[in-house]
């Protein structure tokens, strides 16, 4: 179950990223649906950080839930910004 919450946090904070427009965006096919999509995009971020932190609240009641929520959060949001510029080709790289 905290993989899922997990993977929901990715999802939600993946999805809000490819969203900002002062990011160098990738050219991968889902990264490209997501930023022609911005309101899909935000509309299903929104929604997944909402679940994962229910789910948190569920499984580790309230305080624990929001706190485990909140670091789960700050970790995975400083991954994706840190790592995401490494492992795609972005549009910038293509002139």
């Amino acid at each position: 179950m905290i993989f899922s919450i997990t993977l929901l946090t990715f999802l939600g904070f993946y999805c809000l990223y490819n969203t900002s427009k002062r990011v160098k965006l990738s050219t991968a096919p889902k990264s490209v649906w997501l930023q022609k999509h911005p309101t899909s995009s935000k509309v299903l971020g929104s929604i997944s950080l909402v679940l994962s932190l229910v789910l948190s609240i569920a499984i580790f009641g309230l305080g624990a839930g929001i706190f485990t929520a909140l670091i789960l959060l700050m970790t995975i949001g400083s991954l994706i910004v840190l790592l995401f510029p490494l492992f795609t080709k972005t549009n910038a790289s293509k002139s």
